[in-house]
């Protein structure tokens, strides 16, 4: 696999947990906007403050704006999300541990090369050597993966 492709899944995995936590936050919103349950008494029976039947006019509002539709692509979202996550954390557990820790420390922890070396005891120049080798050996390893093209793909759009 291409080098920019390998760096572009690298830093994927970092944005993974935001973009679920964005994702969670948008289906919490329509759940709480569109809750038929909203405004219940201690009877468990539906108020509203306008006359008619608020459960009944709740639900025609979240069908005419699609929100069950909306709901059904964000739960798709997080499992796609979830799934790639899982595997290329398993691609990554595959490395060398020095490997993954350099991998790790550039991409998901955002540190210089200085910072790097620091942190694996080593001069900037090893950082730099065992990245590029670690960078090769992932690029392997996500190869082997049923469906790397399309992970690829799905790490540069959301990239851009």
């Amino acid at each position: 696999m291409r080098f920019e492709n390998v760096k572009q899944i690298a830093l994927y995995y970092k944005e993974i947990p935001e973009m679920l936590h964005l994702l969670r936050q948008e289906r919490k919103d329509l759940e709480e906007e569109y809750n038929c349950l909203r405004g219940t008494e201690n009877d468990g029976m539906p108020r509203g403050s306008s006359p008619g039947k608020p459960t009944e006019s709740l639900g025609l509002l979240a069908a005419e704006a699609g929100i069950g539709k909306r709901l059904n692509e964000i739960k798709g979202q997080e499992r796609l999300l979830l799934d790639d996550e899982a595997r290329i954390r398993g691609c990554l557990d595959a490395l060398n541990g020095r490997y993954k820790q350099v991998i790790l420390l550039r991409y998901v922890c955002g540190y210089s090369w200085a910072k790097t070396g620091m942190k694996i005891h080593a001069p900037d120049s090893t950082a730099r050597n065992w990245h590029d080798k670690a960078m090769e050996r992932f690029g392997e390893v996500l190869e082997e993966l049923p469906g790397a093209g399309e992970l690829a793909a799905r790490a540069s759009r959301a990239r851009t």
